[in-house]
């Protein structure tokens, strides 16, 4: 069953004519979806293949605490949950298959400390967790959704606590009371890391053993905002804002080490890691730029996107950096997605037509069509070969007519 086309790479073969309608790679498109835009949208997650997304919003725009968004279509369309709207979230987690979620709540509306809930169907239901009410900063979550970690802000008890049994027991660590800003976690649960916001002491600290001890590393003395981490814990990506220097910073040693990026000195307000910490994402916060940047090169390079300049407050990518959403402070929520576009060659009688073999791209199917006034679209007669990278379709020209080709993306 086709649910949605998202790409439209239009190709024309007859005896005369050959028409490609772009060159081989990915389109970048950021939309604006149809979330509210009035809301203060604070933070986003989204499962492993980005199909499935959970937003948490601060406020209403005028106080009166926000809501939790589900989507289950790469952030297309989004829909209200049950959990309260009397709060203002923080923070939100979600597990590789987008079934377990966790969210934080910084305070309620008479600014007394707030608690975590979870859920165990992407969303639909929400419980409190048995974590103590803090004015929680920022969650994360294990691949599976059983090891989880929260920090508090610093207004609270300054503690990190972790849970290994999907949040129904929590507990805290050893680690000394600081102002928490950020908190990642490998895939496994083992490897963990939080970073100060700078009314601590301002220090990136690394657990290996779960979160049981933590010990500091040799990141710069920063304002952090935001962590991101690699699947093996390995890769981890730093960002601060406001106080700093305002750089992004990348360690390939699960925290050994650090090191600057040639990114843009930036008031950096979210980052994240596709899952071998390859492809980063990062956020300005309005304050520098307002832009989105990309690196698909593990940091060493960065490249701004073409998403409108908001005040960013939170991204979100799937496994393999294909999928990106990303909220705003007011704006609403954007996503993003590479699109295959179909590359052709002429090889004697022949058109050869091929698209990328990436994981963004699987599940695409090329069609024909003879008649563009009709509806008649159907699977190309030649299945794809593999081909140096590319999924690869021989077709013979025509001697007459024309016939039409483009992808779609189907699922079932």
């Amino acid at each position: 069953m086709i649910l949605k086309q998202f790409s439209f790479g239009l190709v024309v073969i007859s005896s005369v004519l050959l028409i490609s309608a772009g060159n081989s790679g990915f389109a970048q498109n950021w939309i604006l979806t149809g979330a509210s835009t009035n809301y203060d949208w604070k933070s986003i997650a989204c499962s492993a293949n980005g199909y499935k997304s959970v937003a948490v919003a601060y406020d209403d725009g005028v106080g009166d605490g926000g809501p939790i968004n589900i989507s289950t279509n790469a952030g297309m369309a989004w829909l209200p949950t049950s959990a309260p709207t009397n709060v203002s979230w923080q923070s939100v987690a979600s597990s590789a298959n987008g079934s377990n979620l966790l969210a934080a709540v910084y305070e309620d509306l008479n600014d007394n400390p707030g608690q975590l809930y979870s859920s165990t169907n992407a969303g639909r239901t929400w419980k409190t967790s048995a974590a103590p009410t803090n004015f929680w900063a920022a969650v994360a979550s294990s691949a599976d959704g059983s090891k989880l970690v929260a920090v508090d802000s610093g207004s609270g008890d300054s503690l990190i606590y972790f849970s290994t049994n999907f949040g129904a027991t929590w507990r805290s660590n050893s680690v000394t009371s600081d102002s928490w800003g950020a908190v990642t976690i490998s895939a496994d649960g083992s490897k963990m890391a939080a970073a100060d916001s700078g009314f601590g002491d301002g220090m990136i600290y690394v657990s290996t053993d779960g979160g049981s001890s933590w010990s500091a590393t040799s990141a710069p003395v920063d304002p952090w905002t935001c962590l991101a981490s690699s699947a093996d814990g390995g890769r981890l990506i730093a960002a601060n804002a406001g106080l700093g220097d305002n750089f992004i910073y990348i360690s390939t040693d699960s925290g050994a080490t650090w090191n600057p990026t040639t990114a843009p000195s930036n008031q950096w307000a979210s980052v994240a890691s596709s899952t071998n910490g390859s492809r980063l994402i990062a956020a300005d916060s309005g304050n520098g730029d307002g832009l989105i940047y990309v690196s698909t090169d593990s940091g060493q390079s960065w490249t701004p996107t073409a998403a409108p300049v908001e005040y960013w407050t939170a991204v979100a990518c799937s496994a393999d950096g294909s999928i990106l959403t990303a909220t705003a402070d007011p704006g609403g929520i954007y996503t993003w997605q590479s699109i295959p576009i179909l590359n052709l060659v002429q090889s004697g009688g022949n058109v050869l037509i091929s698209w990328p073999d990436l994981s963004s791209a699987n599940g695409f199917v090329l069609q024909e069509n003879s008649d563009l006034t009709t509806a008649s679209w159907v699977p190309a007669p030649n299945a794809p070969a593999l081909v140096s990278g590319m999924n690869q379709v021989t077709i013979p020209i025509s001697p007459t007519g024309s016939y039409f080709f483009r992808l779609v993306h189907v699922r079932v």
